[in-house]
């Protein structure tokens, strides 16, 4: 009885580790577009909150000396 069971557990592992839903994903197509594109997005959204940041820094300065 026990020798069955460890057949059957044996069976149902190898057949489950074998299936077409454990098959390596091909990614390197999804890696290069986040690698390009994303590069460029995060420069924009970089350069933007830089420029953002420098405009509060000039309305500050300006407030300062109008109000100061």
């Amino acid at each position: 009885m026990k020798n069955k069971l460890a057949l059957v557990v044996t069976g149902a592992v190898v057949a489950l580790s074998t299936s077409p839903a454990m098959a390596a994903i091909d990614v390197s197509a999804a890696t290069t577009a986040i690698s390009t594109d994303g590069s460029a997005a995060i420069s924009t959204i970089g350069g933007a909150m830089l420029g953002l940041s420098a405009l509060a820094v000039v309305f500050k300065w300006a407030k300062a000396s109008i109000f100061g």
